[in-house]
């Protein structure tokens, strides 16, 4: 009897280990604060945005403002320039008449360049698996927004179309038959031929 509440007590305690583990894997997420929690909404809020109307103030209203919103980087007409005139084989005239309007106008251009992100990250599978390199099991998910505009005296000439990935879902699996001996191979292959030198 006494055995069998023996028995009973490890393969409780094994079963506990083991699917306790899993939440010791490593989980990251990158999250900027943003008025703008999915894809979905700052794409609709982008859209608004009309070349040749929408004001400066307005864009700050609408929450476009790099300094009050993270992940909005602030480039000027030479980066425009390095940006859609990378070789002598495009032209300036061959460019948006918005994108014209800035390069020309020099000092009185700015561009926003649009990039907010959420990113989650997570561990799954075997705790031991991973915690012994043998196999390493990440997910990712979220979303990433891409956006360019152009403002000449206070008024965007241009509106780039929507860009980034709406929704990100990725899944990368490491495995290392040898586990931990696998990374004392690779140590050992670049240590011995410095010791023969």
């Amino acid at each position: 009897m006494r055995k069998n509440c023996r028995f009973a007590v490890v393969i409780f305690i094994c079963f506990f280990a083991f699917t306790s583990c899993r939440g010791l894997l490593p989980t990251s997420k990158t999250l900027v604060k943003s008025r703008w929690q999915d894809f979905g909404s700052i794409q609709a809020d982008y859209e608004k945005i009309i070349p040749g109307k929408t004001t400066m103030e307005e864009l700050n209203q609408m929450g476009f403002a790099p300094n009050q919103e993270p992940n909005i980087r602030i480039l000027n007409a030479t980066d425009i320039v390095n940006m859609f005139l990378p070789n002598s084989s495009i032209r300036l005239e061959d460019l948006h008449p918005g994108l014209q309007k800035c390069i020309e106008s020099r000092e009185q251009c700015i561009a926003y360049r649009i990039e907010p992100n959420v990113l989650d990250t997570k561990r799954i599978g075997s705790f031991w698996l991973d915690l012994l390199s043998f196999k390493r099991d990440t997910v990712a998910t979220g979303w990433e927004f891409r956006g360019l505009i152009t403002i000449v005296d206070g008024v965007v000439t241009y509106r780039d179309p929507v860009g980034g990935r709406p929704t990100i879902s990725t899944e990368d699996i490491q495995k290392k038959p040898l586990g931990p001996l696998q990374d004392i191979g690779g140590a050992i292959q670049g240590t011995v031929p410095s010791l023969l030198r």
